[in-house]
């Protein structure tokens, strides 16, 4: 058999095994990570039906999968502050993906409906993830090692570029999408400003990060170029109760829209907010105004939240959420992660007895 032949073979033993592989996933996760009860029926409580203003309620519980991988690539920038990219653990940052995929999308079924874009999403996310974590990791683990232990514990300028970028991509990631990230303008400024002093670990680092930047930058392209048939809807529309319509419009980033009523003629007013972190800091600064509170949120009355549970607090304080899952943070450790399903009208107070309790509020995932 020729050299081109084996080749070939191996190709399309590889291509072979990795697409058994994603079918084999996706088959155990949508069979395996279901929910024993009736997917319910989900509508606004206030009668809006304003276009664009209901969103599934299960892709709250869909969306942490997204975030988990903004979440691993700020674990691995403070990793890599604390020690280097090759202490930290990709095998157990890819396992913690799948397990918390699984456990989202059991209760995503038991809450309300989920769109097929948003799990598409998170197959594609997923298994780039994994491949990504992968690649880095097996290099990071020997190659990567290597190169460290000549440096005898020194930081090199590529080091500190990459440790600097790996924190602004993590700092990105909370309002932006990934492959909006300028990686190739990153690439150009490496070269430019990184100054170089021969050594293995310096040429070593050179090589590779230029390698990674320039693989990111092209992937991000194509990525890019796919999302602006179709980009994210960064604003979103909530029913604020408590609060009268003039004291919410004075809110910076807030815009009252209308004042609506739910069936028991209960009053609230219909705002429009930024997503993510925005809509984040919304929520808490809705906790400083005496009885404000939120009715529903793009029509739903559950939402998914992340707490920050800081070390050695093995039982979490009574709240009126239903913990569902738990994941490490290296960086931090004892620190655990923890998903709650919680009811959208007790999230404001929710947030301040979380962070009463001793812990962090991280995010609330707004479908």
């Amino acid at each position: 058999m020729s050299l081109r032949r084996k080749a070939l073979y191996l190709v399309g033993a590889i291509v072979a095994a990795a697409a058994v592989g994603i079918a084999t996933t996706v088959i155990s996760v949508e069979t395996v990570c279901v929910a024993d009860v009736p997917t319910p029926i989900v509508t606004s409580e206030f009668g809006i039906t304003d276009p664009g203003y209901a969103r599934a309620q299960g892709d709250s519980f869909l969306t942490f999968p997204e975030w988990y991988i903004v979440h691993a690539y700020s674990d691995l920038a403070a990793v890599t502050g604390q020690a280097s990219e090759s202490d930290f653990h990709y095998l157990s940052s890819i396992a913690g993906f799948w397990r918390s995929l699984c456990r989202a999308t059991r209760q995503a079924a038991g809450s309300g409906p989920a769109t097929s874009d948003q799990k598409l999403t998170n197959y594609i996310i997923g298994f780039s993830f994994t491949a990504e974590m992968a690649l880095q990791g097996g290099y990071e683990k020997t190659i990567g090692a290597m190169s460290e232990e000549t440096a005898d514990g020194v930081k090199t300028a590529e080091d500190a570029f990459n440790l600097a970028l790996l924190k602004d991509y993590a700092a990105f990631l909370y309002q932006t999408p990934w492959y909006r990230y300028p990686f190739a303008a990153k690439l150009g400024q490496f070269w430019r400003e990184t100054p170089f002093v021969p050594s293995v670990r310096a040429v070593e680092r050179r090589f590779s990060l230029s390698l990674q930047y320039a693989a990111r930058a092209a992937y991000a392209a194509v990525i890019g170029h796919a999302a602006g048939y179709d980009p994210a809807v960064l604003t979103i529309r909530s029913v604020v109760t408590g609060l009268p319509a003039a004291e919410l419009a004075a809110i910076p980033g807030v815009t009252a829209v209308r004042e609506v009523k739910d069936a028991g003629g209960a009053q609230g007013v219909l705002v429009e907010t930024e997503r993510y972190a925005k809509f984040d800091a919304f929520a808490k600064e809705l906790g400083r105004h005496a009885g404000a509170a939120l009715g529903e949120v793009a029509g739903n009355q559950r939402i998914l939240v992340t707490i920050v549970v800081p070390p050695g607090d093995g039982r979490l304080a009574a709240f009126d959420g239903l913990p569902i899952f738990s994941v490490q943070i290296q960086s931090r450790p004892g620190a655990r992660r923890v998903g709650v399903d919680v009811p959208v009208q007790s999230l404001v107070q929710d947030i301040a007895r979380f962070e009463a309790a001793g812990y962090t509020f991280e995010h609330a995932y707004d479908y």
